[in-house]
């Protein structure tokens, strides 16, 4: 399981986008993002990335056209070991979003909102991982969420 999932605010789901962190120091790090909430990202990169760092974050959410940039604080990371594909260890971290202002947060929260509308979601990341995460969402966005939940379910039995 996910390091902090049960503290959650906000619904993450899966996606697979490019990231840009921009550190302190000046240094660059690509990285990919594995989940995206309005709270943070958990991202997969070569390089390690130190809890308590403060970065900058730049990526671009698919179907937009301008690139979304916020601060983040790494809040844990950790190194793996090398997938089957891939001998070489990578790095995971969790990163929390800093003062994540408007346009920003509607656009990360209606997109997520938007991909509970796709099957593998809710099959690969486990139907009880995304009620769990729904479960802690403001009653605004817990009512939104629940009715494209509702609305999925109710198409014919097959």
């Amino acid at each position: 399981m996910e390091e902090g999932r049960g503290k959650r605010r906000s619904l993450r789901v899966p996606v697979h986008l490019d990231v840009r962190c921009d550190l302190a120091d000046g240094s660059t790090i690509k990285a990919k993002i594995i989940n995206l909430g309005t709270e943070g990202i958990f991202a997969k990169s070569v390089d390690p990335i130190s809890p308590g760092d403060s970065i900058t974050l730049e990526f671009l959410l698919p179907g937009t056209l301008n690139s979304i940039k916020l601060a983040g604080e790494v809040m844990y990371s950790r190194t793996q070991e090398g997938e089957q594909d891939s001998d070489e260890d990578f790095h995971v971290a969790g990163i929390k979003f800093i003062d994540l202002a408007e346009p920003y947060h509607t656009l990360i929260r209606d997109y997520t909102l938007k991909m509970l509308d796709n099957e593998e979601i809710l099959r690969d990341g486990g139907i009880l991982h995304v009620l769990d995460d729904i479960r802690n969402l403001p009653p605004s966005d817990r009512l939104k969420a629940y009715h494209v939940l509702i609305k999925k379910g109710s198409g014919p039995v097959g």
